[in-house]
Formats: C-alpha cells, structure tokens, sequence
C-alpha cells in the first residue's frame, strides 16, 4: 500500500503495520511515510523530557498525542 504522507508530502510505501494497536494506529499507518514516523519518535523523546511528561498521567498523554498531532498534520482527535 502506498500513502500520501500528510506531513511531507511525498508518496512512498505505507508501515508494514499500525504502529500501536488502535484506530490511531491504523490512521497513521495509511496516512503517514515511514521516515516522518521515525522523526517523530525522535522528537515525542525531546518533547517528554522537555516537558518532563510523565505517561502514566492521562493527561501528559493527551498532550504527547496533541503534540504528535499537531507535528504529523494530523486533525485533532474528536472532542478537541
């Protein structure tokens, strides 16, 4: 499968699979390239200790997915 990456731009192949077993997941999978992905994780490890986010509070994880919605141009989650 190949996806239009909505954060670069470029068409390349999709993830072999969902990076996280959830809707979210599979949003990402069909609409972000593998190497923004990589980027990402890259900057979601600055961005917690920036922000020294601690993932067990619910909240520090709505933030991280806010943050990595914001940087992968993705629409905000439902309710946001």
């Amino acid at each position: 499968m190949r996806v239009t990456c909505s954060r670069c731009g470029q068409a390349s192949e999709a993830m072999a699979q969902p990076p996280m077993p959830t809707a979210l997941g599979t949003e990402i999978q069909q609409r972000v390239c593998p190497a923004c992905w990589r980027e990402w994780l890259r900057t979601q490890v600055m961005l917690i200790n920036e922000y020294r986010l601690n993932l067990i509070d619910p909240d520090a994880r709505k933030t991280l997915e806010g943050q990595m919605r914001a940087f992968l141009n993705l629409a905000p989650a439902r309710g946001e």
